[in-house]
């Protein structure tokens, strides 16, 4: 399946959706005010909850999964060139989709509801 082209507008668009969802994949426990943030950016987007779950698992994911799996992983959060980068980079590798979804379905969809379930909508 070809991945859809972004263009600027629509990277600009999707960049503090990106960032948002980031934190989900940081080396340390998220606080309730952490998910309420992540949940008013998404509520400020525009997407739709199912867009933005597709968002997250397809684009989001692919490109920070693996900081869950090193030993030190950044904890502090990615500046929003470093997202854009990374996102753009991973989006739509079929390597990084399968791993993604092999090994962090049952994580994804937790998260994913933790923060859909302070969604304004």
């Amino acid at each position: 399946m070809a991945v859809e082209f972004l263009s600027e507008s629509e990277i600009a668009h999707r960049l503090p959706v990106w960032t948002a969802l980031s934190c989900l994949f940081l080396d340390q426990e998220l606080q309730a005010g952490d998910y309420r943030h992540i949940a008013a950016v998404v509520d400020q987007s525009g997407y739709s909850p199912a867009e933005v779950e597709e968002i997250l698992r397809n684009e989001v994911a692919p490109a920070f999964v693996a900081n869950l799996w090193s030993v030190a992983g950044e904890w502090q959060g990615w500046p929003e060139d470093c997202v854009r980068e990374r996102v753009l980079e991973k989006r739509g590798s079929t390597f990084a989709k399968a791993g993604n979804r092999l090994l962090n379905n049952d994580f994804l969809t937790s998260e994913w509801a933790t923060v859909a379930a302070l969604l304004d909508r």
